[in-house]
């Protein structure tokens, strides 16, 4: 009798361990804002989408970039304040993402401008 109780008792812990692990399948937004407050860079992993958000109106750019291991990509949302980049891109599932957010002055290279006193990075995930 004691063996089918303890059975019964690690069945049901790892039953509550295995829904409490994260999957792909529960991948979240992740939102993070410039440390100026003037930009917001949007991950949502479904579709794998960039949302990069120009908040302020300041003369700046808002800067939007992802890193995947040792790769590192930014975006830039020249448009002004109010307005929004969206970009869509096709990244391996289940692995990990930083995601960034900046604002810089467009000198017509990735990182050319970009004030790197105002970064800000959170971490998510594909899907």
């Amino acid at each position: 009798m004691k063996s089918i109780i303890r059975i019964v008792v690690v069945g049901a812990a790892a039953a509550v361990l295995a829904t409490a692990m994260p999957t792909s399948a529960f991948a979240e937004d992740v939102h993070v804002d410039s440390r100026d407050y003037g930009a917001r860079a949007t991950w949502r992993p479904y579709g794998d989408h960039l949302e990069i958000t120009d908040l302020e109106k300041d003369g700046h750019s808002a800067i939007g970039g992802y890193q995947m291991g040792s790769d590192t990509y930014y975006y830039w949302n020249t448009s002004g304040q109010g307005t929004t980049r969206y970009v869509n891109l096709n990244l391996p599932e289940n692995r990990a993402v930083g995601i960034a957010a900046a604002t810089g002055d467009y000198q017509g290279t990735p990182t050319g401008g970009l004030r790197w006193s105002t970064l800000a990075v959170a971490n998510g995930y594909t899907s």
